[in-house]
């Protein structure tokens, strides 16, 4: 058995032992996270696009980082999309990193960690990012070398890509619609405001950064009429 055999049968193996009633995207990303030894996960698909979705975070952790990245256009993320290889941020104080915003507020929000940004490019074109984070200032080894990673962050993103239905159904319900509710947001404020939808999305990163939230929060404030970004009208919020 090659080595490459070898990680596709631990990681349906790894899959296999997760609950069945768990969604696909939520089965992979325990198990890329457990294969590699990490203490957090997550997969996030067309992560440089406009309909960038973060398909599952295995914890709040995870949740947030992804997030922020989201909100600042900043972080390994980012950069592991367009090298195409693996970056990796120390989160902590006096740690040096190449992302100092991201860094820095990331620290505030989850103290000391290191980020493992691996791109998922099955055929070439890199569709996502798995990323995985460890707890603690000093970067430790993860459970596979880097070569390894990215063979299973292919793996991974090719048992989403030909599973489509399942993935479909996950989004119609799930993470999908939180984008669409963006989306939606991203209009109303660039209504109100006059403003172009780049300008638009960039008030509402602006607004979850500010006010230490994520986007979704803040998309779902603006449809509800909750948050407004005009002055109110007679009889209005």
């Amino acid at each position: 058995m090659t080595g490459h055999d070898d990680l596709l049968v631990r990681l349906a193996r790894a899959v296999a032992t997760t609950p069945a009633g768990f969604a696909l995207s939520e089965r992979l990303c325990l198990a890329c996270r457990d294969l590699a030894g990490a203490d957090s996960a997550a997969l996030t698909m067309s992560y440089a696009a406009d309909n960038r979705v973060t398909l599952y975070a295995t914890d709040e952790v995870a949740a947030r980082l992804e997030d922020l990245q989201d909100v600042l256009d900043q972080g390994p993320g980012h950069t592991a999309v367009e090298s195409r290889r693996i970056e990796v941020c120390a989160l902590g104080d006096g740690a040096s990193s190449a992302w100092p915003e991201f860094a820095i507020a990331a620290s505030e929000q989850v103290g000391e960690a290191t980020i493992h940004a691996v791109p998922m490019r099955p055929d070439g074109e890199v569709l996502g990012l798995m990323t995985l984070y460890q707890n603690g200032h000093r970067p430790r080894a993860l459970a596979l070398p880097d070569d390894t990673l990215l063979r299973l962050a292919a793996a991974t993103a090719a048992a989403l890509m030909r599973d489509p239905d399942a993935v479909s159904d996950e989004l119609a319900e799930g993470p999908w619609q939180s984008r669409v509710s963006i989306h939606q947001a991203t209009g109303m404020v660039a209504a109100q405001l006059l403003l172009t939808p780049e300008d638009a999305v960039a008030v509402l990163k602006a607004h979850a950064y500010a006010g230490d939230t994520t986007l979704s929060d803040v998309a779902a404030r603006v449809l509800s009429r909750e948050l407004r970004f005009h002055p109110a009208t007679e009889g209005g919020r």
